[in-house]
């Protein structure tokens, strides 16, 4: 069953890659140009993408939100140039707090967040969420992706991948209540200090389950798989 979505999954921390990098090594804003991108550093272990939205929503509109919870660290897409200046702007004499620490925001090298071909479509908002496990020292089954995400809102389906180290798809009731599990998941540990999710949402719009277990479940046919 995993093969019917190998070709939607990928390593989520590895295309970031090139983005962070560039935003190393700068002390200065006059050191790079203006971009409606910024680079965060600083942030706590435990803040969310929600978090980091609510901080410098008043700027202006946020385009898309990148967390990276191991560095402690995440770029902010603004939809305008003014939007990021004036972030910025005000960081330069004041301290913006996301999920209450101050956090450092500064013009990231990159001009856009950059997306693989094909990523356009894969992060249209949809009914189904693909979570990527960061550092999974803790078993990861159906059970432990319904309790975290069952407090958003109602599951349809889970299936688990562990090809690429650990992925889960979740199938919501809709695509309203996947959007606010992606906001308010996003970042966060599974367990304390490990387990970190990096969500975005997925291209398919049903999950096939043929039997109830660890790896996949149909929360719409209890009794699937049994004989």
């Amino acid at each position: 069953m995993a093969n019917h979505y190998d070709g939607q999954l990928g390593q989520v921390a590895k295309r970031l890659k090139t983005e962070f990098a560039g935003a190393r090594g700068h002390t200065g804003n006059h050191e790079v140009q203006p971009s409606v991108v910024l680079h965060v550093r600083g942030l706590s272990e435990h803040a969310l993408e929600q978090d980091l939205i609510d901080a410098v929503q008043h700027f202006g509109q946020v385009g898309q939100v990148v967390m990276m919870p191991r560095k402690r660290q995440a770029l902010v897409e603004f939809e305008d140039l003014q939007s990021a200046r004036s972030c910025v702007t005000y960081c330069n004499s004041n301290q913006i707090y996301v999920a209450g620490q101050p956090a450092f925001f500064n013009y990231s090298t990159s001009q856009r967040i950059e997306r693989q071909q094909g990523e356009f479509e894969r992060n249209k908002p949809n009914n189904i969420l693909l979570m990527t496990v960061l550092n999974p020292a803790y078993p990861i089954t159906t059970d432990v992706i319904h309790k975290i995400s069952g407090q958003i809102g109602e599951i349809q389906r889970i299936v688990i991948f562990k090809k690429n180290g650990v992925q889960a798809m979740v199938e919501f009731d809709t695509t309203e209540t996947a959007t606010r599990a992606l906001q308010q998941l996003n970042g966060a540990d599974i367990y304390s200090g490990c387990c970190t999710l990096k969500i975005e949402f997925a291209k398919p719009t049903r999950l096939n389950v043929f039997k109830n277990d660890n790896d996949s479940w149909d929360y719409t046919q209890p009794n699937l798989g049994k004989f």
